[in-house]
This record gives C-alpha cells, structure tokens and sequence, in this order.
C-alpha cells in the first residue's frame, strides 16, 4: 500500500506569532521614520538660512572669544549671555570649524529644539504609545516657535533644554539625580531663573516623590559654586554681581501669555478641548497624570513669567512644552473615540478649529494673495500657500458638524505645512534682505583682511558686528587706536560725524570705503596711515 506525502502549507501552523519567512515587519519603524519626517521639515529645513537677530548674535560674537563664564561682545563683558549657552556654539565650531556664520548659533538651537521634542515625544510614546508619542512631537515641532526656533519669538532652546529634561524627569520618575543635572544645566544656561521656577513648579505639582529634594537640588547648588569661583578669578567681581541681579532689573512680562498663543500657534486654541470630561475619558490614569502635570506646570509658568522679573525665558519654553503634550493627548482622544464625545467638547473642537484655521485662512488669502499678483520672485510661494489655505479652510467646513479626530488633525496638519512653507519661502529672505543687518555688515567686512581687528569707539548693533565677519573691539578713547596690538595699519568703524571730526592728535586716518545704513546715515571704514597688504595677516 503506497502512502502519500503532502507538503505542510504555511498556513496551518499553529503559533499564530510566527511570521511568514521573508516577510520584514516594518510596523517599529514606522513612528521613529515618521517622527524624524516632522521633524525634518519643521525644523531641520532651512535650519541655519536665517540671519542673526540682535539676540542672537551676542551669542555668536561670544563664541568666537575664548571662553569664559560671561559672553563678551566687541571685547566687552556682556552678563546676560551664560556659559552654557556659549558651549553649544562652541563646540559647533570646533566640529564643523563654521566661524562667523549664522549656523554656529541657528544649528544649536535647531538641535536643541529637536532633543526637546524627543524627549516629550518619548514621554508620550512610553506612557500612551507610539501614536501619542507621534502626536506630541507633531504639536511641539509644528509650533511657530520651532519653526522659526530664532530669539526672536523669545524662546532660548539651549536654555529649554535643561528646564523640560528636569520637569520630565520629575514628573516621571521624581526629583532624582537626573533631574538634577538638567537643573544644573538650565543654571548654567541662564542663571537662578530656571531653578526657582522648577522649585515653584514642584510645589504646584504637590506629588509624592516630585518635591524638593537633596539629588534635585545638589546639582544646581555645586554648579553655582563652581561657576562662582570660576567667575571671581577671571573677571571683576562686580560682572559676578550684574550677572545674578540682571534678572530682577527686568520689568514684568505682560505679553508673556499672548506671546506663548502665538508661538505655540496652531496648536494652542486645541488645548482648551482638555476641559471636556469626555476627551479626558480616552486617557488611562498614566496619561491623565501626565497631562495633569503638565497643565499644572503650563499654568504656573505663565503666572510666574508674567509677576517676577527676568523669569519670562525658562517660563516660554515651560509653557510651550506643556500645551505641546496637552495638545498632543487631546488629538489621541480625537483619533481613538472622536465618535463618542459630548456635545460640550465638540463645541470647543469646533470653536479651537476655528481659533486655528480662521486667522490663518484670512492672513493667508490677504497677503499672499497680494504676493501672487505683485511679487513675481515669490509668486509661486504665494500660490502653494493660497493652496494649502484653501483646502485647509474646505476640510475645515467639512469637519464643524462631526468634528472626525482624523480630518481635524489633517486640517491642523495644512496649515503647519503653509506655515513652514511662508517662513522659509517669503519670511527668511524678506528678513536677510530688509530687516537683517548681514547685507550691511558683509559689506564693510569684504574691505577688512580676514582675522584683522576692527576697532570702534561707541556700541553698534551686535549683529552687525557678527555679520562682518571680524573682531571688533571697542575703544574708550580714539587716541588708544595706536597703541591697539596687531599689525598696522588699524582699520576703525565710525560714523560720517565721527570721522570728520576725528581729533587730530589720534592719527591720521585714511578712508577706505563709504556706506549707508538701512535709514540713509553714513558709515565710514577708515585705516591709519601706513603700508598696507592684503596677504598681511
């Protein structure tokens, strides 16, 4: 009797987790490939194209002194820029050896904003799951703020980077060691501000394990030390002095809680959907903490930001951060259980669409539609924008009578896309080629040999001075430009008053180029006499 073989098909195994050989599952690295795509188009692209601000570039012309515990600028100590913001430039230069670029100060605070959202994003992902994690980075990379991740919108991302790491950590695992040394860091970045406002947020906070402790508070305390007597034995004790009582020489910041609106733009109008008892139902007890937690630190931060003096900067990014989560948490209620909502949270849904999309749809249709008609250079921008508003505006009518968890971030999603587009397509130019002072200052810095000294006799715009690409020093007195070290001849920036009437018994200058600023006055870049070469260095 003849017995017969028959192949064993596949399908009937019986281990239902054994995969299909030659099949890949891709599902783990779906949320990192999707989170490094948000984040490399809201941040990452056209990271370092942006001209420096005032701000900012106190910080780039630091970076290119030796270091020191302050900033100094055009050879000057300068108390309100810390070590810890200096360090990341620093070492920006060192590894990509990029001096006297806008990149050594953008690409640190990009990187920054980007270690921030990861960290809130792995906050999301280890309590709900990747997709809340995923959506708690898309609020936070898709903010106004990390777009333009510039001092112009009041956010310091060197400074954020310690204040989020410590209040993560404390909400997550208490006020341990760790959280220590992000505190630490946020001290060395900023000075006492970000340490009081961790130390009032841990009483608002009022969790076991959450509160003042030896290992929270250690860190901070022994870089304070040190840093003071790093300070005391390399400058004079009275910079010591300005650096610690600058903060309470500020006035109070009233526009602290329109300005986070704004910044935290579109997302911010989403996270009044958290009142609503039937979002909150969605979360488990992890995530309701959690969002809690933040609530509480959001709330505080604008309230302390807003009463005492100098504490506005640690407070921005607090408060950015938190209604980044609580955002991120009422879009995971909207993805998972849109369908069984109240009435009273589709009513604020329907009123936070509208807070996002309205403002955005009209700004857009005004001015960009003006920009397509009579602005040829940026005609095309216009048009994808004026696009992205429109679909965004229909998908929004379409979504104010069910309000679908999914539309609706769709339509939020539009509109972070024309607000990535307008600031790299329209506002960075503009602002290099109107606003700016780099067209000013690479105009007189082409005049100078490269590494020679520029000396001046009063203060000019700090970015100016960035933009030229050389050291400026300031002197109190014309007649020190001669005894200045270097080689000679001397170059010197001066206004047209100034170089006229400049004292005969300082030298004889000689005119090298003439220019005028943004309002028509005159600069003059001058030399004193004597032989000069190019190749000189």
């Amino acid at each position: 009797m003849s017995t017969e073989t028959r192949p064993i098909h596949r399908s009937l195994r019986l281990r239902a987790d054994v995969p299909e050989p030659g099949v890949i599952d891709l599902t783990p690295f779906a949320g990192p490939a999707l989170w490094t795509l948000i984040a490399g188009l809201c941040v990452l692209v056209g990271g370092a194209t942006l001209d420096l601000d005032a701000v900012d570039a106190k910080l780039g012309l630091t970076a290119l002194e030796p270091l020191q515990p302050f900033g100094q600028v055009a050879g000057n100590w300068d108390p309100s820029v810390w070590v810890g913001s200096i360090l990341p430039s620093r070492l920006w230069e060192a590894v990509g050896r990029m001096r006297a670029s806008a990149a050594a100060v953008r690409w640190p605070a990009a990187i920054a904003g980007l270690i921030i959202g990861l960290v809130l994003s792995r906050t999301g992902t280890r309590t709900s799951g990747s997709r809340a994690g995923i959506l708690v980075g898309l609020c936070w990379f898709g903010t106004v703020g990390l777009i333009d991740h510039s001092a112009a919108t009041g956010l310091d991302l060197i400074l954020g980077l310690g204040v989020v790491g410590c209040l993560t950590r404390i909400l997550l695992r208490g006020s341990d060691t760790v959280a220590g040394l992000c505190l630490a860091w946020a001290f060395l970045a900023g000075g006492w501000p970000p340490v009081l406002l961790v130390v009032l947020a841990t009483i608002v906070i009022g969790r076991q394990g959450a509160g003042l402790s030896l290992r929270l508070l250690a860190p901070p305390v022994l870089a304070a030390i040190g840093w003071s007597v790093w300070c005391l034995r390399s400058a004079p004790p009275d910079i010591w002095g300005a650096a610690l009582a600058l903060p309470i020489t500020q006035s109070s910041a009233w526009d602290l809680a329109p300005g986070v609106f704004l910044i935290g733009f579109p997302w911010t109008p989403f996270t009044l959907a958290a009142a609503s008892r039937s979002v909150r139902a969605g979360w488990d007890s992890r995530a309701r903490s959690l969002v809690k937690g933040w609530a509480q630190i959001t709330g505080a931060s604008l309230l302390i930001g807003t009463l005492i003096p100098g504490m506005a900067a640690p407070s921005r990014v607090a408060a950015l951060a938190g209604i980044a989560v609580i955002a991120g948490y009422v879009f995971e209620s909207l993805w998972t259980s849109a369908g069984s909502l109240s009435r009273t949270a589709r009513n604020l849904l329907r009123l936070a669409l509208a807070g996002a999309i309205v403002p955005w749809c009209i700004g857009v249709f005004l001015y960009a539609g003006y920009l397509s008609f009579a602005v040829s250079y940026y005609r095309l921008t216009a048009v994808v924008c004026l696009a992205l508003a429109g679909a965004a505006g229909l998908l929004a009518i379409a979504c104010l009578r069910n309000v679908p968890g999914k539309a609706v971030l769709a339509c939020v999603a539009l509109v972070v896309v024309g607000l990535k587009l307008g600031h790299w397509g329209y506002y960075v130019p503009e602002w290099n080629y109107r606003e700016s002072q780099g067209p000013w200052g690479r105009a007189i810095g082409q005049w100078v040999p490269p590494n020679r000294t520029i000396y001046v006799t009063h203060e000019w715009q700090p970015d100016l001075c960035f933009a030229i690409g050389r050291p400026v020093r300031r002197i109190v007195n014309p007649a020190l430009l001669a005894s200045m070290p270097g080689i000679s001849p001397k170059f010197v920036l001066l206004h047209e008053a100034e170089f006229e009437h400049w004292p005969e018994q300082s030298g004889k200058l000689v005119k090298v180029a003439s220019f005028l600023d943004e309002f028509g006055s005159g600069r003059v870049l001058a030399r004193t006499e004597g032989d000069f070469s190019w190749k000189q260095r």
